[in-house]
């Protein structure tokens, strides 16, 4: 890839307090993508939802990329103000910066206030999945966010989505001005090539079952408490697949009362796995969000070949919507998504031809092309474009 030109190394600052999930690997990313450019990337980060992904990617960045560590919450609180002074007082530092970048709606807000009366060139946004997409946050508090991220749009020279879903929503819904909205879909590596046998014995899954997995974290956005009415839809059509859910949060307990609550003894609970490498055991990933922006998961189904089933949130109509490498349902439609998977388990040729399909849609979103957009999205802020 011959790569965005820029006339020297630019100074960028990235900074989130969401160092976790999908919002805090792109993070990642970025920085290592950025500074192996030969860029000097400097981060700011909060350990209050930091995970065990993000804080390996930070330990790997090492002395490539400063590190920083400001203590941001995610709820609105009084100490906000204090670190908005601790975050004007790091910028003030490294000033001149060419780009300040901010992740997810609380770092997003404090870093384009922090950017008033402070030497930046340019600020780049990504929501990461803008609150206001997410239907059980209830009116009222869809309102109050929406009146934020209008207001506080100006302040940003450019707003990144990570979906089409996520940019005509800023756009139709919120208003913003459709010229400082930008789309960058995540992108990962190549994964390490595994089998099918080898991870169903790593997993303890049974070589011979049909399996439905599902990878993420147990909470609320991610909608695990739906798995199991939903497979006990797909068992009522006729199919007993085994299900193996991979990750935990506090989500957890309740669903896994309600497995056994309605007799679900082939769901199994595997906890925290490399769910890259587990994919590769699956026959069909099941993904019933509330809320997303273009999940990782997602991305590393097509790479492994992986026939999938989303709900109608964030990007999943952008990867899924004609039906090629997999199926879209209706956003807290279980009957529909259980048709979906049930329909899938009963046709192996439409899985083939959906893996086969995956594979090639993969070749769209690798971790290069991510990091070259974005800094295209910085050329086009720099230039006033």
């Amino acid at each position: 890839m011959t790569g965005v030109q820029f006339d020297r190394p630019l100074r960028i600052l990235q900074v989130t307090e969401a160092a976790l999930g999908g919002a805090g690997r792109n993070v990642i990313d970025l920085c290592d993508g950025m500074a192996a450019r030969g860029h000097h990337v400097t981060l700011v980060w909060s350990a209050d939802r930091a995970d065990g992904p993000f804080l390996a990617g930070l330990r790997d960045l090492g002395g490539r990329v400063e590190a920083i560590e400001l203590t941001m919450r995610r709820n609105p609180r009084p100490g906000d103000y204090g670190d908005l002074m601790a975050l004007r007082r790091i910028i003030a530092a490294r000033a001149p910066l060419d780009v300040l970048h901010a992740h997810c709606s609380k770092a997003g807000l404090l870093a384009r206030l922090a950017r008033l009366r402070q030497t930046v060139r340019s600020v780049v946004y990504t929501p990461h999945g803008l609150v206001t997409l997410n239907p059980d946050r209830g009116r009222l508090g869809r309102m109050v966010y929406g009146v934020i991220e209008r207001a506080a749009a100006p302040l940003a020279d450019k707003i990144i989505a990570v979906s089409e879903d996520e940019r005509v929503h800023a756009r139709e819904a919120l208003g913003i001005d459709r010229r400082r909205l930008e789309r960058v879909a995540n992108g990962i590596a190549p994964l390490e090539p595994v089998g099918r046998s080898q991870t169903r014995q790593e997993l303890g899954l049974p070589q011979d079952a049909l399996v439905v997995g599902f990878v993420g974290r147990l909470v609320f956005e991610k909608a695990p408490e739906r798995l199991p009415a939903l497979a006990a839809a797909v068992r009522e059509m006729g199919h007993d697949p085994v299900w193996a859910i991979i990750g935990d949060g506090p989500f957890g307990d309740a669903t896994k009362a309600e497995a056994r609550r309605l007799g679900l003894d082939r769901m199994l609970w595997l906890g925290v796995q490399d769910g890259a490498r587990a994919m590769a055991g699956f026959d069909i990933l099941a993904m019933p969000s509330r809320k997303e922006g273009l999940p990782y998961t997602l991305i590393e189904a097509l790479y492994r070949h992986l026939p999938t089933v989303a709900m109608d949130v964030g990007g999943a109509r952008e990867l899924y919507g004609d039906g090629r490498a997999g199926l879209v349902t209706p956003p807290g439609d279980i009957q529909a998504m259980a048709t979906a998977i049930a329909g899938l388990l009963g046709d192996e040729a439409a899985r083939a031809a959906m893996a086969e399909a995956a594979g090639q849609l993969a070749r769209d979103y690798s971790v290069d092309m991510m990091v070259e957009r974005t800094l295209g999205v910085y050329a086009r802020a720099l230039a006033g474009g």
